[in-house]
């Protein structure tokens, strides 16, 4: 009697052990639109960039496997918006964008500068102040609220292009004379779409407009929106807790800039 007493005892101990312990959150697959923004973002970069590396493991740490689809810029966050794919990464909260976009808590931020040729001067302490710059912007790209406020009020002409670097041939030839864009993105796009006789012609001012959050978004009416939302900020927090991200964000940009790719010749 006393065995089978100590058998009862240690299943039914074994039964509330099994039962007080979480389930584990049923393994996810998702897809994310991707666009080339190097050394953030790219196909052919290490862990296809810096941004995309973070976002993978912050999801794989909460259950979910992601794929990425490469679009070009201007489609990219389109294609999360209207649910082609179930969300994107790398993009600044809108009122706008937020009607079909869930965000996730911020990854990275961007510095946000102006590039100009080299010995231009266009001081400001006010984007007011430069009205009577020709400014480069990239088509789908959003540049800060106060941004927009200048373009509404007529205090900046934006001449568009489709991409980054098309804007920065644009600001070589003397098409525009300012091009706002990440520190980092704008400097690597430079030196690996340029020979440097004509790199060193353009340079980074030395102060910031803009740091622009960059989130993960996920389409609004994903049934499962929410719970990708939760599961991603946890995993991201486990992520930075752990001292793991700041270590594949360092890895990755070694990576990425050893990463060599031939420059056309111009």
């Amino acid at each position: 009697m006393m065995r089978l007493r100590s058998w009862l005892l240690g299943s039914l101990a074994v039964v509330l052990l099994a039962t007080a312990q979480p389930q584990a959150a049923p393994r996810l697959k998702i897809t994310l639109s991707n666009q080339e923004w190097p050394p953030y973002m790219g196909k052919e970069l290490p862990y296809d960039g810096i941004l995309s590396r973070l976002v993978k493991e912050a999801f794989a740490r909460s259950n979910v496997d992601v794929a990425f689809r490469y679009y070009p810029n201007n489609r990219t966050l389109q294609s999360a918006r209207n649910g082609t794919v179930d969300g994107s990464f790398g993009w600044a909260p809108t009122p706008e964008r937020k009607q079909d976009l869930l965000f996730t808590q911020p990854v990275l931020h961007a510095r946000m500068v102006f590039f100009q040729r080299r010995n231009a001067s266009f001081p400001w302490n006010d984007l007011s102040n430069l009205r009577h710059a020709r400014v480069g912007v990239t088509v789908g790209n959003f540049y800060s609220d106060e941004f927009n406020r200048q373009v509404k009020a007529g205090h900046l002409i934006p001449d568009m292009a489709p991409d980054d670097v098309t804007n920065l041939r644009k600001l070589l030839a003397g098409r525009i004379d300012l091009f706002p864009i990440d520190m980092e993105v704008g400097q690597y796009l430079i030196a690996r779409n340029f020979q440097p006789r004509l790199a060193q012609q353009l340079e980074p001012q030395n102060k910031s407009f803009w740091v622009a959050p960059l989130h993960v978004v996920i389409w609004r009416k994903h049934r499962q929106g929410p719970e990708l939302v939760e599961r991603f900020n946890r995993g991201l927090k486990a992520l930075q807790d752990s001292g793991e991200f700041d270590r594949i964000v360092a890895e990755t940009r070694a990576a990425s800039l050893a990463y060599h790719k031939p420059i056309k010749a111009q």
